[in-house]
């Protein structure tokens, strides 16, 4: 061996053809455990500086005195995604009580009710706003090798998507309302996810526009909970997609364009209109709501004609959309007027609640409301 050269074990050297392989697993692992020790010897020096230029504020948890000496160290294991980290905490004694305590947790951080390190945690909810809580376990153990248990991933999801407080719209936003249903609960064809963002007009990137996104609501249920957010909020300007009847939600209502026609598709076949005539009625409504001067006339006598003709579902349904079909025209405020950005948050919605089997109605809604709240909130800004 020559002077300098380490000597490195004899599995690395294999016949198989993976010895640069076999030699960067190795490295890892002796990487892994340099940074644990080196973790912990800083540790420790922190500790006994904070500990002397400290010492005159601490006080015993129980009696509040300050007549306090340092009582040797306390071992401590933390999971990582680099590994476990064997640490050692500084305890301190109160000469008074004799009370044994470890003031430098709550001032570091150091969690004390677990055995992982935060940025353990916040992997493990990444990955489980995106995968099923078992797939996402698996995946943290391979990737990092820190183990957190599938319930225990349901467990901080939960407890991040408490923490959330959804922000206030400001004035002159534009707000969009849609729902979906899902596989949740006992009933047949599911439960309604309702979903609300705020959506504005962002810079051009890379040639193309983008559009700024912000979530204020999400729930799965009935309708009420959302009325009842849209009401606190009273945005100025508000688009839906027709489900229900959000008309005292807001100062400004706006039936979207799309949902608009493509619901008159399932009121013709309730009026027995044969399937080949239906997209004709579609794309006549479509033009007409995209008319910003003869519009609203061309959409009454349309309305009206449908009646004559006997298609009393499909004008009921056209004459109900009357007032909010053309809001656009009037309020020049609209920064969109149909529902056509928030499509992308339904389907990415979509592919997280799809998971072949039921969920609970509170479980999806914790998953949903952290997935969208890091996707939309937390992201920055000029989003596409």
């Amino acid at each position: 061996m020559l002077p300098g050269e380490q000597s490195l074990p004899e599995v690395i050297v294999s016949p198989d053809g993976h010895v640069v392989n076999n030699l960067f697993l190795y490295r890892c692992e002796q990487s892994d455990q340099a940074l644990a020790r080196q973790v912990n010897e800083d540790l420790m020096s922190l500790q006994v500086y904070w500990f002397k230029s400290h010492r005159q504020q601490l006080v015993c948890p129980r009696c509040a005195s300050s007549n306090l000496i340092r009582k040797g160290w306390r071992n401590r294991v933390l999971m990582s995604s680099r590994g476990r980290l064997r640490l050692k905490v500084l305890q301190s004694r109160c000469k008074v009580c004799g009370r044994t305590f470890r003031p430098f947790n709550g001032w570091a951080g150091i969690p004390s009710s677990r055995r992982f390190l935060e940025e353990l945690v916040e992997k493990a909810v990444t990955l489980g706003t995106q995968f099923s809580f078992s797939r996402s376990a698996e995946t943290l153990k391979l990737l990092t090798g820190g183990a957190i248990s599938q319930e225990g991933i349901r467990h901080k999801v939960a407890d991040d998507a408490n923490r959330i407080s959804l922000p206030q719209p400001m004035a002159a936003q534009t707000v969009l309302v849609d729902a979906t249903k899902v596989k949740v609960g006992r009933k047949q064809r599911g439960e309604p996810v309702y979903l609300a963002v705020t959506a504005e007009r962002g810079p051009q990137k890379h040639g193309r526009p983008t559009c700024i996104k912000s979530l204020i609501h999400l729930h799965v249920g009935d309708v009420a909970p959302v009325k009842k957010r849209l009401r606190a909020i009273r945005p100025d300007y508000l688009v839906h997609d027709g489900g229900e009847n959000l008309t005292d939600c807001a100062k400004n209502v706006q039936r979207c364009r799309w949902h608009l026609a493509h619901q008159l598709k399932h009121y013709l076949w309730q009026d027995q209109v044969p399937h080949a005539l239906r997209p004709a009625f579609q794309e006549r409504v479509r033009s007409i709501l995209a008319d910003r001067m003869k519009g609203p006339s061309r959409y009454k006598r349309f309305t009206d004609n449908l009646m004559a003709l006997g298609y009393k579902k499909t004008a009921s349904h056209l004459h109900g959309a009357a007032n909010e079909a053309f809001t656009y025209v009037k309020e020049k405020g609209f920064a969109y007027i149909d529902t056509s950005p928030l499509e992308r948050e339904m389907r990415e919605l979509n592919r997280r609640a799809d998971i072949g089997a039921r969920w609970s109605p509170k479980g999806l809604e914790n998953v949903l409301k952290v997935l969208f709240h890091r996707r939309l909130n937390n992201k920055s800004k000029g989003q596409t």
